[in-house]
């Protein structure tokens, strides 16, 4: 198992990584809203990062970033970090069928949740 999760910041400029140690981690919980999920730790009551991002794609079975979370912590044996990978944000949109065998055109590709900040509650 790996040591610490690592989230890739898209408008952190302070902070575009953030690695958390996966020993430290006592709770994951997102938001109502869908938009920001926080990782308690479990250092002290208060201590805790806040990882804001766009919602994932609802319906899906095992498409949230808790999940992904989650994931990212179980993966990567014998590795050292483990980036937290993106649920879908959209599924992509093939075209109708018009009955012909063969390949399926796509005309709009899935998009994946983006990591955008990051805050730190000490």
């Amino acid at each position: 198992m790996a040591r610490f999760i690592k989230f890739n910041c898209t408008a952190a400029a302070n902070q575009p990584e953030v690695l958390i140690a996966i020993d430290q981690i006592a709770a994951v919980t997102t938001n109502g809203a869908g938009t920001a999920t926080t990782i308690q730790l479990n250092t002290s009551g208060t201590a805790n990062w806040i990882i804001t991002h766009t919602i994932a794609l609802a319906g899906v079975s095992e498409n949230s970033v808790v999940e992904a979370i989650y994931r990212a912590m179980q993966s990567n044996p014998g590795g050292y970090v483990s980036t937290v990978g993106s649920p879908v944000l959209t599924a992509q949109a093939p075209a109708a069928q018009s009955g012909a065998q063969g390949r399926t055109v796509v005309t709009a590709p899935a998009t994946f949740v983006t990591y955008v900040q990051n805050a730190w509650t000490p």
